[in-house]
Order: structure tokens, then sequence, then C-alpha cells
């Protein structure tokens, strides 16, 4: 997995990363840039400051943490690109499940990651087209 280097005080940041352990900036993936960020509060957003300011909103699964992707420019949906392919969420009320999911939630982004690296298509099911008959 590569290395990723924090915007505000150039410490490494890894994947898995949700702050920066160095200047304790949160910190969030960019998949189209395929890149962590620095991201700072703007309002109910937030600024990324590995995209010259441009603000985005965290994926919904981030208060779970489960998630740390930004979502995409006029996502409605408030989902990432990783998380919107989630079918099934187990009872997240029970703190078992919770762990495992979050568990299953790394190796997923670690796939959706290798994905948009490879260039290959993330199309969900609720994205597909209606067959033609």
């Amino acid at each position: 997995m590569k290395l990723f280097v924090c915007q505000a005080c150039g410490n490494v940041l890894y994947f898995e990363n949700r702050a920066c352990e160095r200047c304790g900036h949160r910190v969030a993936f960019l998949p189209e840039k395929e890149t962590m960020s620095a991201i700072e509060p703007d309002g109910e957003a937030w600024r990324i400051l590995a995209d010259k300011g441009e603000s985005r909103m965290l994926c919904r699964n981030a208060e779970y943490d489960a998630c740390n992707w930004l979502t995409d420019t006029g996502e409605g949906n408030g989902y990432c690109r990783a998380c919107r392919h989630n079918g099934i969420v187990p009872d997240l009320s029970d703190p078992r499940q919770l762990a495992g999911w979050r568990e299953l939630e790394v190796a997923k982004h670690r796939l959706f990651y290798s994905l948009i690296r490879w260039k290959l298509p993330l199309q969900a099911r609720q994205d597909e087209l209606p067959s033609m008959v």
C-alpha cells in the first residue's frame, strides 16, 4: 500500500489513518486523486487541503468509524465510492457486529483502492442501466 503525506505538516500518512499523528489534522481519502488529504472543517463540509480548498463531505459511514473516504462531488446519498456498494449492513448497535463490520470495511476499502488504481469500473447495482430486452 502506498504511503501518503499530510499537506499540513509533511508527516507520513497511512491509508487507514483518520488523523495525522504529528499535527492532529483530520485526514481522509480523496478517491479521484488517489491520495489522502488533510481536511479542515468548513461548515457542515470539510475543506480539502490537497485539492485547492474544495469542500466535500465525509462518507456517512465515518460516523461509525468505518470509513475515512470523501464523497464525490454531487453525490446525493452521502456514501463514498466504496460504501455505496454495501447491500447489507449488520446491526450496528451490537458492539461485536460493529467491530466485525469495521474490520470488513478496511478490507473492502483496500480492494476499492486497488480497483480505482487499476482504472476498473466501480458500477454499483443501483447504477446499472436497465437491460435491453
